[in-house]
């Protein structure tokens, strides 16, 4: 599997390149929109094709004006043989109304943060089995940003201080990020929380002087790459609180997968509907144990109550149904498992190719052309 750090070489080599003055434009470092990298082949002045392909995988898309204004530039001299393809792995209706109402501007999706994971995550394909046996919390939940577009997760732990679950659980929880403290986000006028999750966060951290803490009390983005897998096993139930919560959109990162290499069930705290693509992409998840309806509870408060409720039941389990729970489990965990070292690859590797080609084809011009037969090479030389 090729590395997180070359995948822009990767596909520019063995596709963007292979049209037209292709040319990749990419964010570096990973998780920054300040500064950009350009790949492309030797220009040909003889031929007026000009294909851009913006990546704007590594994040969400939470508004448009970047990519009005960073991104595909001014569109006043519009040049009727310049093609911007938009590159991200999410299904938002955001993103469709920016491309439709654009001319010559296409859509390529791929699961960015799935490359990621086979990356950041391949050595625990080879530890030994009896490593996922014991437990001692009920759960776990790594918090790190709170505020924005984050303040959801305020309101999670603040259920979970407030209803005395802490005490069987590992929580970690800072009180302030690079954009500001608790304290701030509850007054700040654009906060997305509802009032009452207002309440409940002013309730439970008035009077916490200190941060949650799991494993570091300086955390940084290598933590997405990082796996501690004792830590991981440590508890049985992960309560994934991911990038995206507020807004309409279909977008997962590395997170869900840790719970998955260290063969442990999760719960998603995620915005709708996100339990059910993970689902797409042909791994199982936990309806016979917990009440997985919150997946498509669209009101953001209920969401996160409805979660409270199942890890508040999981809590007052004796420890021996807990363990019985475990076995139960586990045919599904190890499918997880392997499903993500295995079959998931495939999927990924052949959705990223088969959309890359979509997007030739829907584009009209002779000159932009790749076979059928050189997208299933470039399939295979991808799953090597």
């Amino acid at each position: 599997m090729f590395s997180l750090e070359k995948i822009y070489f990767i596909l520019h080599n063995n596709l963007v390149s292979k049209i037209p003055n292709g040319k990749t434009i990419y964010f570096y470092p990973f998780g920054t929109y300040l500064h950009q990298n350009i790949l492309y082949k030797s220009h040909d002045f003889k031929n007026p094709i000009l294909f851009n392909c913006h990546f704007c995988e590594q994040e969400p898309l939470y508004t448009t004006e970047l990519l009005k204004d960073t991104i595909l530039g001014n569109l006043v001299n519009f040049n009727p043989n310049k093609f911007n393809i938009l590159v991200t792995s999410e299904h938002s209706q955001l993103k469709d109304d920016f491309i439709s109402s654009q001319k010559n501007h296409y859509d390529w999706y791929y699961f960015f943060h799935g490359f990621a994971a086979l990356d950041w995550y391949r050595d625990f394909q080879y530890v030994n089995s009896n490593s996922f046996d014991r437990f001692t919390k009920v759960f776990i939940c790594f918090n790190h940003l709170i505020s924005k577009y984050r303040s959801y997760r305020l309101h999670l732990v603040s259920n979970l201080i407030n209803r005395k679950l802490t005490e069987k659980g590992s929580v970690s929880l800072f009180l302030k990020d690079d954009f500001g403290s608790w304290q701030e986000e509850l007054t700040d006028p654009n906060c997305l929380l509802d009032s009452r999750a207002k309440q409940s966060i002013y309730n439970a951290l008035s009077n916490l002087t200190n941060p949650l803490i799991i494993d570091t009390d300086n955390p940084n983005g290598s933590l997405s790459a990082n796996v501690d897998l004792d830590l991981l096993t440590s508890a049985l139930w992960h309560l994934v609180t991911e990038t995206v919560y507020f807004l309409p959109k279909l977008h997962l990162t590395e997170k869900v997968f840790k719970p998955i290499i260290a063969q442990r069930p999760f719960i998603l705290v995620a915005a709708p509907g996100n339990l059910a693509y993970l689902k797409s992409y042909g791994f199982k998840t936990f309806d016979r144990w917990i009440d997985e309806s919150y997946d498509s509870e669209q009101d953001h408060y209920l969401r996160i109550e409805k979660i409270t409720n199942e890890i508040e039941r999981l809590c007052s389990m004796p420890i021996e149904e807990l363990q019985q729970m475990h076995e139960e489990m586990r045919e599904i965990l190890k499918f997880n498992y392997y499903h993500f070292y295995g079959e998931f690859k495939k999927i990924i590797v052949n959705e990223l190719v088969d959309n890359f080609g979509k997007v030739v084809e829907s584009i009209d011009n002779p000159l932009v052309l790749i076979s059928n037969d050189y997208l299933q090479e470039v399939k295979q030389r991808l799953l090597k």
